[in-house]
């Protein structure tokens, strides 16, 4: 995936150490533990013909486990340097508003709000 890519590029701070390029855009909060988290990447699925996206999220899911699933480390699940992704589709958007539960985070069983 070429959100991982990206992810991974540095460049020079003002005081010559190298960060995460992404972070002289987007602002993350510093997690427990020193982990080091990514911004979610949101896919948003439009059906249209007879493409169903139904059965394309779950294989998704499984193309892309390594970027997102955490690894368990000392009683917790780490999720350092992991990549949240999160699919909508567009019918329950406009049906539900941002604000319903049309999220599926990849590695939840059920749909959330954001």
């Amino acid at each position: 995936m070429k959100y991982s890519r990206f992810f991974k590029r540095q460049i020079k701070d003002t005081d010559g150490k190298d960060k995460p390029m992404w972070r002289t855009r987007w602002m993350a909060r510093v997690a427990e533990y020193g982990e080091a988290p990514h911004p979610p990447v949101l896919i948003v699925f439009n059906h249209i013909g007879a493409r169903d996206p139904n059965p394309t999220v779950p294989r998704l899911q499984e193309l892309t486990r390594l970027l997102w699933a955490g690894e368990p480390a000392d009683g917790y699940s780490s999720y350092d340097r992991k990549i949240p992704i999160i699919a909508a589709g567009l019918r329950n958007l406009r049906e539900h508003g941002p604000g319903g539960p049309v999220f599926l985070r990849f590695g939840r069983t059920h749909m959330q709000p954001l």
